[in-house]
């Protein structure tokens, strides 16, 4: 065996110990800060509203400020959900202010857990999911719909803020 023949053998097993490497897609070196903003930003939102105001809604028929942020969580957990074949996270029963903040931030882990697995091939596939609907869709269209889910609802809430003459934190993004 020669000095170069050695040298390839020695690097090829120091990969082998190194264990497999992650494929960072351009994509999610794009998406992913600008989705961990998110969350800090919609905590910042839910930081302003008092505890008690946990319950407000502008009308009967709309959801109520912790609404906005669990029905966001819970529908970001189900789009994670089908890339990952498997369920949401259920929505809580009950809406304080800690257990809001809570279910908001372990929805946001989950879908963050997820995402930074994925390859360039898995966010270009489509078939996600059981319903027709869900299939034709892209990975890639999937996490933006999160993303945009997200800032759908939270502009919601910054309503909700202004209503109650709480002036919403400075936007992020």
């Amino acid at each position: 065996m020669n000095r170069q023949e050695a040298l390839q053998q020695l690097a090829g097993a120091l990969g082998i110990l190194a264990g497999p490497q992650k494929i960072v897609s351009p994509y999610l070196t794009d998406f992913l800060p600008r989705w961990q903003t998110t969350l800090g930003y919609s905590l910042k939102v839910l930081e302003k509203m008092p505890a008690g105001k946990f319950s407000y809604t502008p009308s009967p028929t709309q959801r109520t400020f912790g609404q906005q942020f669990t029905h966001a969580a819970y529908w970001n957990s189900f789009y994670v959900g089908l890339l990952a074949r498997q369920p949401p996270l259920p929505e809580p029963k009950e809406l304080s202010k800690e257990i809001v903040i809570d279910y908001y931030k372990t929805c946001h882990a989950q879908c963050t857990a997820v995402f930074e697995t994925l390859t360039d091939v898995q966010l270009d596939q489509t078939g996600y999911g059981k319903e027709a609907y869900w299939q034709k869709h892209t990975g890639r269209d999937i996490l933006l719909r999160a993303y945009t889910h997200t800032a759908h609802h939270r502009a919601q809430a910054l309503v909700y803020l202004r209503l109650n003459d709480i002036e919403p934190p400075f936007f992020e993004f």
